[in-house]
């Protein structure tokens, strides 16, 4: 055997393993960032804010919301500025259930197409890369170095499962936090979609680094803005809270 080839072998496993050292470190100093073992304590939240949808005929305009979660896969959502006219949002991935509730229209059950959607969202969700998906050995982690342009201070890696879903993950070199992250869905019709999620504004709440802006592009449209006004984290809901919603009387 060549020893050219030989040492290019040597030579591509040492770039390997000081890719994964890289990526280990980054990974490690974000969830630091973020609050070290007060992060990875968390066992559910409860945020509230405003959300503002951007579309091709303006925006949406200011609706509150208060978002429910319990990890890794409850979720409660009630979007709306009037009690009695909420739409909400309830998923229940371990019992399989999903339920849609708007206002005061009977409670209708999710379809599989959406919890289809429901379990892409969990799966790209921030919380579950860094708690499960950097560290799952089915998955493959690539470095990709620097970013171009305005991402020149952040560092990159993507994150490849066995089905090929990709996610990109952004750090900053300064403050280690994970300011971006992309991935590819699919919308309601079909659509495919670049995803692109923007975290700033953090704050440090109940020794939890929180993002409290989170902005939204899609195929390079600007979509939506999240301002959170406040969350309290380990809340102890009961899994109770994430069954079928009812109407109000």
């Amino acid at each position: 055997m060549p020893l050219v080839f030989l040492a290019a072998v040597a030579l591509a496993s040492l770039c390997q393993s000081q890719d994964e050292e890289i990526i280990q470190k980054l990974f490690q100093d974000a969830i630091q960032a973020m609050g070290g073992e007060a992060y990875l304590g968390v066992t559910d939240m409860v945020s509230e804010g405003q959300y503002f949808q951007f579309s091709a005929g303006g925006g949406s305009g200011l609706i509150r919301f208060t978002d429910y979660a319990k990890l890794p896969d409850k979720s409660r959502f009630e979007l709306g500025n009037r009690k009695r006219e909420l739409d909400i949002t309830v998923f229940n991935l371990a019992a399989n259930e999903g339920w849609f509730l708007q206002g005061q229209k009977e409670t209708r059950a999710a379809t599989p197409e959406e919890m289809k959607d429901f379990r892409n969202q969990v799966k790209h969700n921030i919380g579950t890369i860094f708690r499960f998906r950097y560290k799952d050995p089915d998955n493959k982690l690539f470095y990709l170095g620097a970013g171009e342009g305005k991402d020149v201070t952040l560092e990159i890696v993507k994150i490849v499962d066995p089905e090929n879903d990709e996610v990109t993950v952004c750090f900053d070199r300064i403050s280690k936090l994970p300011v971006k992250m992309e991935f590819r869905a699919v919308s309601k019709m079909g659509v495919p979609q670049r995803r692109v999620e923007e975290f700033s504004q953090w704050q440090v709440i109940q020794g939890v680094n929180t993002p409290m802006r989170i902005d939204v592009d899609i195929n390079g449209h600007h979509a939506s803005q999240q301002y959170l006004l406040r969350i309290n984290y380990n809340n102890n809901l009961p899994d109770s809270f994430f069954s079928k919603p009812i109407p109000p009387k």
